[in-house]
């Protein structure tokens, strides 16, 4: 992995950056997720860097322990332009110093983030009994678009459009609705019998 502490500034050509690169390179190849852990979150990046200090992972962190008791049971992943997936292990790491604003993503860099985002979802889909994306718009359409490209590639993928549906869920993101959020993954892990 990259050692370089620099705060990088950019758009779509922070994509090619060789940090991010070998970042991905690293989740496809090397990274091991942990098993352990049956439930997946996967959330939005944040301008608070690192992501597990911002006031909204706080909130999100407090519910899984406190509301639901699931803190030991989840594992935690931000999705990220120009990172893809950062597992929460890696917040403090520099792999989440720099500052891409989503306006500044241009349709180029949108397509790199949906095909190397389609390529590495299955791996963690797989990893985990459940996954929740609790994505903002931005993301969420991306994410989407990743889920879909991975449905129509089943072969590869080793998830049909139906496993997919079964093992990964929406919620809206918790600005926008925190007891709708808790209710979906409740509702999802008391129907099989993981609460």
């Amino acid at each position: 992995m990259d050692s370089s502490e620099d705060f990088l500034i950019g758009g779509d050509e922070l994509f090619q950056e060789p940090r991010f690169v070998k970042h991905y390179n690293f989740m496809i190849e090397d990274y091991i997720p942990n098993i352990e852990k049956p439930i997946a979150f996967f959330l939005s990046c944040s301008k608070h860097k690192p992501y597990n200090k911002s006031p909204y992972r706080r909130v999100f962190h407090a519910m899984l322990a406190k509301k639901l008791s699931l803190r030991d049971l989840s594992q935690i992943y931000t999705v990220s332009e120009p990172a893809i997936i950062v597992p929460e292990e890696l917040d403090d790491t520099n792999i989440t110093k720099y500052d891409f604003p989503p306006d500044k993503m241009k349709e180029e860099g949108r397509s790199i983030f949906i095909e190397r985002l389609a390529f590495l979802l299955p791996k963690l889909i797989h990893a985990h009994k459940y996954s929740f994306y609790i994505l903002p718009k931005h993301h969420r359409g991306i994410f989407e678009q990743a889920l879909k490209i991975i449905s129509l590639n089943k072969k590869q993928s080793k998830l049909s459009e139906k496993m997919l549906s079964s093992k990964v869920k929406y919620a809206p993101p918790l600005t926008y609705n925190l007891p709708k959020v808790r209710e979906i993954v409740k509702t999802t892990l008391n129907k099989n019998n993981l609460l």
